[in-house]
């Protein structure tokens, strides 16, 4: 596979293209005749501010201070004064793929011709990623319009400040980092300081790391549910193909397939007549899941496409806009919140289930030595613990505007506070699933001889190599930190609908 991709035009730096370049190392070309493109768009642009237009940010301050003129001689400092002053943010900083994710991001404008960069800048930009030059971003912190804070932290790394990240994840001086590239620091030319720190390029570098964690996290949230399916040893009714032909729903109907290519035939006997509501309703919760996750990805794509930039250079006039707005995303993902804390909680109930003889047959507790050891009941109350920070997490972080620049600032999505809370999430559903199959897992030990389903096998046996069952009382925390070790690096992952490929593949340092 050739290690570059080639840009023509930036309708090129398509979604899975930005993945490909942030998550999997690849290189990015910009062909000349784009190059020369941008160059023709800039002398376009030059022309009309030298004919005497007032453009915000250009001949004038910013924000509250855009009221104000700037001198010929103070227009060339302003331009890189603006990727400073604004950098106030702290570590914990983004991870590497997700930095790098909104430099491509960044690309898109500028490559589109309406944000007025030159191509030097450009280059500029393909060089340092290509160079794995990884500016520091802090992950939260950001109650701006658009993505400026985090923008700032990111850019002003092209002009030697700041900080970038090492190949240790360590912080390091921007401009030792350009020294060593044998690279001089960039110098941002009339409207290239607006454009560096306009837009919303970070919001879609965050979506895409959610859009990826969640894909992961749905596969392996469809795998602990069928595990404890297998575990109840109940019938599979809910799961025929039936439901999805009465529901009209294609997306339950392909949950319904996966599900049961995972179970195999159902038990030969009915033991009970019905199973509990929390095992008769993952078709529906996680077609809700799935279907929350492609519109946070069809957010993603429109996002990435829109120029963002403000004020944009069109048909050779500067229009301000609000397209740095990204309220889809910011929603989406507090969508993407609820969606997981519900399908987690199912699971809670599902391991409470398996603890009960009433339901599964079993010892109650799951212990084989009832009333010497307590088995896996306080199991289910780390997922209580777990499910209660969930749903404090799962509130709105799109709610909640406020004024500042003195009121010319007066509307924000906290889109990075939004992405943050999901990584939490995320950490905390692992915490969950992890319970789950721990559970099923000794649910199914202690079914002994009961025949195995076909679709589980090499799931059953990768948990029987990462946890051993629990015969007589022990710490069951190493346990649950193993499996979550498992369940980050992508393991145990439910088998995909189709055979098309995810929109980005993990971190291949997190894959096994």
């Amino acid at each position: 596979m050739d290690d570059h991709i080639t840009i023509e035009s930036a309708s090129d730096l398509t979604l899975e293209v930005v993945a490909a370049v942030a998550y999997g190392r690849r290189r990015l070309t910009l062909s000349a005749e784009l190059l020369s493109d941008i160059d023709a768009a800039r002398r376009h642009m030059l022309a009309v501010l030298g004919a005497g237009a007032t453009v915000y940010g250009v001949t004038t301050g910013t924000g509250y201070l855009s009221t104000v003129s700037l001198t010929e001689g103070k227009q060339p400092d302003h331009e890189a004064s603006m990727l400073l002053g604004r950098a106030v943010g702290s570590a914990p900083f983004l991870p590497v793929a997700e930095a790098r994710a909104l430099l491509v991001a960044r690309l898109v404008n500028f490559v589109s011709g309406s944000s007025g960069v030159s191509a030097s800048l450009c280059q500029f930009l393909v060089d340092r990623l290509n160079d794995d030059f990884t500016p520091a971003v802090p992950r939260r912190g950001s109650g701006t319009a658009g993505d400026i804070i985090a923008l700032s932290h990111a850019l002003q790394t092209f002009v030697g400040a700041g900080r970038v990240l090492g190949d240790d994840g360590v912080a390091e001086p921007a401009d030792l980092a350009l020294a060593l590239r044998g690279v001089a620091p960039y110098a941002p030319v009339e409207k290239e300081g607006i454009a560096m720190l306009a837009g919303a390029p970070g919001s879609c570098a965050l979506a895409l790391g959610r859009v990826q964690a969640a894909q992961t996290l749905a596969d392996q949230l469809l795998t602990a549910a069928a595990c404890s399916v297998a575990a109840l040893a109940g019938p599979h009714d809910a799961y025929d193909p039936a439901v999805g032909a009465l529901a009209g729903d294609p997306v339950v109907a392909g949950v319904n397939d996966r599900m049961r290519a995972l179970l195999g035939p159902p038990p030969a006997e009915r033991r009970v007549t019905q199973t509990p509501v929390s095992f008769r309703v993952v078709p529906q919760a996680h077609a809700y899941l799935e279907r929350t996750i492609t519109r946070l990805e069809e957010d993603l794509r429109r996002a990435l496409a829109a120029v963002s930039d403000s004020p944009a250079f069109v048909d050779g006039r500067f229009v301000s806009t609000g397209a740095f707005h990204e309220v889809g995303l910011a929603a989406a993902m507090d969508a993407l919140a609820v969606a997981l804390c519900h399908v987690a909680e199912l699971a809670g109930q599902r391991v409470s289930r398996l603890l009960d003889e009433r339901f599964t047959g079993l010892p109650n507790q799951l212990t084989p030595t009832p009333g010497l050891a307590c088995g896996l009941v306080v199991v289910h109350k780390r997922v209580l613990g777990a499910l209660n920070e969930l749903r404090r997490l799962a509130a709105p972080t799109l709610i909640g505007l406020a004024d500042s620049s003195l009121g010319q600032e007066d509307a924000m999505t906290f889109t990075y506070e939004g992405a943050d809370r999901l990584r939490r999430v995320e950490e905390i559903v692992r915490e969950v699933i992890a319970c789950e199959l721990l559970t099923a897992r000794q649910a199914l030990w202690l079914r002994g001889d009961a025949p195995a389903s076909v679709g589980l096998t090499d799931v059953i046996g990768r948990l029987e190599e990462t946890v051993p069952p629990v015969e007589m009382d022990r710490p069951l925390g190493p346990d649950i930190d193993g499996l979550i070790d498992l369940l980050e690096h992508g393991g145990l992952r439910a088998p995909a609908a189709t055979d098309e490929a995810p929109l980005a593949t993990a971190d291949p340092a997190r894959t096994t």
